[in-house]
């Protein structure tokens, strides 16, 4: 967003100060120094606060100033950027998360006298972005957990890289969000984790008296949202298995 109106008071051109105390910025003083204009003139003062765009100055006199970063030179608007960076505004986290599972494969064999269904499924996961202000460098952590019942050959190298827990085989793993702007949202997908369903022959059965029909559940998942490596949201779904993890 770009402001509407500009002044142009000696040589630097002022930001209105509604327009700057609107965005958000971060306050922590500055040391004092000089700042010049591209044709040569300078101030002395101290950064109060900035955006990607404006500049929001004490000068010696204690006037405040809120001026656009192109007023003023290339080291200077260097020196505000390398400010910025480490005097970053705190941020009203918000996040609103849906997600569904979704079948994204499926296989029927015959394994002897089992006849085996093997799937893979995945989370399909909407994140909106609630926060008070856009955010980069969002990423979406998951564990999704299954409990593995059915008799299938092939689901132990189906299943690799599946870690268990408990009575649980989990899926870990993660998920780029990129940049989010606020008010806007992100579809991704998890990785997928195998399932599988294993259904007896007819003619046969098992000896220990054990179901001929068998099933892998899926139970659950858990999602984390970190921003620049830090957590700062979580939703879990109501399965067992989730409400008695650990992360």
């Amino acid at each position: 967003m770009r402001p509407k109106t500009l002044q142009r008071i000696g040589a630097l051109l002022i930001v209105p100060a509604a327009w700057f105390a609107s965005l958000g910025t971060s306050f922590s003083q500055s040391e004092v120094r000089s700042f010049s204009s591209p044709d040569g003139k300078t101030i002395k003062a101290q950064i109060l606060g900035a955006t990607e765009s404006a500049v929001k100055l004490k000068l010696d006199g204690g006037r405040e100033l809120d001026a656009a970063i192109t007023a003023f030179s290339k080291a200077d608007q260097d020196y505000i950027a390398e400010w910025r960076a480490t005097n970053k505004p705190a941020v009203k986290y918000g996040f609103d998360v849906q997600y569904k599972r979704k079948r994204t494969e499926k296989e029927k064999r015959n394994e002897g006298a089992v006849v085996v269904t093997y799937e893979k499924w995945l989370y399909e996961v909407t994140v909106e972005n609630e926060s008070d202000s856009d955010l980069s460098g969002l990423e979406l952590h998951y564990k999704i957990y299954k409990s593995a019942k059915a008799d299938a050959s092939e689901a132990m190298y189906r299943g690799e890289g599946l870690t268990r827990e408990g009575d649980y085989l989990v899926m870990k793993g993660k998920v780029d969000l990129g940049t989010l702007q606020r008010l806007k949202s992100s579809t991704v997908q998890t990785g997928g984790i195998p399932l599988s369903q294993s259904q007896l022959d007819g003619n046969f059965y098992y000896v220990d008296g054990d179901k001929s029909n068998k099933k892998d559940e899926l139970d659950g998942a858990w999602f984390k949202i970190f921003h620049d490596g830090k957590e700062v949201h979580e939703v879990k779904s109501s399965h067992a298995a989730v409400k008695n993890a650990k992360w």
